[in-house]
């Protein structure tokens, strides 16, 4: 039972976004229309974890699992 949710969270993670959850919890994997590439740092990616939007506490010691969408707030280049 266990590796079957943990299929499908893997799954629904993987999905890309009709629209910015603000305010929402947000997986590094997941995408949405409002995807903007962070300008320093991270290299390259296309899912969240790689968007300006996001907040993941980078600049924290331990950054999260799960970050926050932000969207339309900058946060970071």
């Amino acid at each position: 039972m266990k590796a079957e949710l943990r299929y499908l969270g893997e799954t629904a993670n993987a999905r890309p976004l009709r629209k910015p959850m603000t305010g929402r919890s947000v997986w590094p994997g997941q995408r949405c229309p409002a995807f903007t590439p962070r300008t320093v740092g991270l290299g390259c990616g296309s899912g969240c974890w790689f968007c300006r939007y996001a907040n993941f506490h980078l600049r924290k010691q331990v950054p999260l699992d799960v970050g926050i969408c932000c969207w339309p707030k900058v946060q970071s280049d």
